[in-house]
């Protein structure tokens, strides 16, 4: 053995101890400070016994490797071993150790750490909520005070448009009540005499809720069930264009679409909660809508299957529905209606209705959108008690469509001076009168503006 100093290569595996000291020592200095009691520490449990030096050589030796190959410039025979191999032998027991050191304590504190977090997280909510309460109140009368703004906005403009909207959707209930009475025209045949009576009160529903939405200024929700409107209208006057046969399938189609309801159920697995009584009832439904398929055709199933029986198709959609009562005049605005309903990126990035701030927007004057979905209503209830009272011989009906006829020519009329105000008023008209005022005293001061 010599005494003097040799460098001696191991082969030995370093990798996860260097990656665990970048994953929890981010600076080179602690990695210095640190790595050299690690060893030490990890050679005591090995029964070995190294000097400060050799200490300080295998640690430097660890930090400075590259791949799996220690460079070790050491005295044989030293604290490691007396000979190479025994070193090798070693070295390499230390860093198993020190590896496994590390693991056990990253284990420890991964374990310590998921133990706090949730009762840390917990006492940061729970601080977040008494914080959150204390001004919630305050916070509350503000978001408060910001839509009574936007209300006040709504009333200002089309106030008077909504009120008339909501004497005319009165009239209409009162008009469906007379021609159930009547039973003149279309109401005179029994299935569609129910099946208008009861789509009629939908159309008193849905318009109560157009006018509400529409008052507190949620444009896009009026416009929302404005679409279940024109649906209702749409189908209400096919029905009264048709044969009383063609609403009895229609009533009957509640079946149908019941059953696809308890079929989505099945699928979702929701159906699991159901009690053994709805799993019979279930049975005898599809049953039922077996024996109405065998009875009006194979199409009965579907969609609109009602119509498509009573048209001699294979398939209808609501847009065949539409073209066929004439409404396919509506049809933008039902497209539009959609956007508000789905979630399309159009829809989403140009709202009509009003934000909490939107009075602040210079692109967006006060209150714009809550006349759309008016607007679209006007023009479903009018057209539907026009296209109902076809046949009927009720001078009563007769002059109650005349009255709604009236009524909406005056909210139409409302509304376009609404708007007239507003596009005078706006934010940027305004901005455009200030710049044409600018350029008229440009004009004065200079000769080449001058015309």
């Amino acid at each position: 053995m010599t005494k003097e100093s040799e460098n001696v290569s191991i082969v030995a595996k370093v990798g996860s101890i260097q990656h665990g000291l970048e994953l929890a020592i981010q600076t080179a200095t602690a990695k210095e400070q640190l790595l050299p009691g690690m060893v030490n520490r990890s050679a005591e449990r090995q029964r070995l016994e190294l000097s400060p030096d050799e200490v300080d050589r295998l640690s430097a030796a660890i930090l400075s490797s590259a791949g799996e190959v220690l460079n070790l410039d050491l005295d044989l025979p030293c604290g490691l071993g007396a000979s190479e191999a025994e070193v090798q032998v070693n070295v390499q027991a230390i860093l198993d150790d020190i590896s496994l050191s590390m693991e056990q304590t990253t284990e420890s504190i991964s374990l310590a750490i998921s133990e706090v977090v949730p009762s840390v997280l917990k006492e940061v909510a729970k601080g977040i909520s008494n914080k959150l309460s204390e001004c919630s109140v305050q916070h509350a009368d503000e978001l408060s005070r910001l839509h009574a703004n936007r209300v006040k906005s709504v009333e200002r403009l089309w106030g008077p448009a909504l009120q008339r909207l909501e004497f005319l959707r009165h009239i209409v209930c009162e008009w469906g009540v007379n021609a159930q009475e009547t039973r003149k025209g279309c109401f005179s045949q029994p299935s569609t005499a129910v099946a208008l009576e009861r789509l009629v009160a939908r159309v008193y529903e849905v318009s109560g809720e157009i006018v509400v939405l529409a008052t507190q200024g949620y444009a896009d929700g009026a416009l929302a069930r404005w679409r279940t409107l024109h649906e209702i209208c749409v189908v209400a006057m096919f029905l009264a264009l048709r044969t009383d046969r063609c609403a009895a399938m229609y009533l009957l189609h509640h079946k149908v679409e019941e059953l696809r309801l308890l079929l989505a159920d099945r699928a979702s697995g929701t159906s699991s909660v159901l009690a053994i009584h709805r799993d019979r009832y279930a049975r005898e439904l599809r049953r039922q809508c077996a024996s109405l398929v065998a009875k009006f055709g194979a199409a009965y199933g579907g969609d609109y299957g009602w119509a498509a029986i009573e048209l001699g198709r294979a398939r209808v959609t609501f847009r065949d529905l539409e073209e066929h009562v004439g409404l396919e005049t509506l049809r933008r605005g039902y497209q539009q209606a959609n956007g508000a309903v789905h979630g399309g990126a159009l829809a989403t990035l140009t709202r009509i209705s009003l934000g909490p701030l939107a009075d602040h927007r210079p692109d967006m004057p006060p209150a714009y959108g809550c006349e759309v979905a008016a607007s679209y209503t006007l023009a479903s209830l009018t057209m539907l008690i026009a296209e109902l009272c076809i046949g009927t011989e009720s001078a009563d009906l007769l002059a109650m469509n005349l009255v709604v006829q009236n009524c909406a020519t005056e909210v139409r009329a409302i509304i376009d001076r609404s708007l007239e105000r507003i596009s005078k008023s706006s934010p940027r008209a305004r901005m455009l009168m200030r710049k044409e005022l600018l350029m008229a005293q440009k004009r004065k001061l200079h000769p080449k503006f001058r015309r």
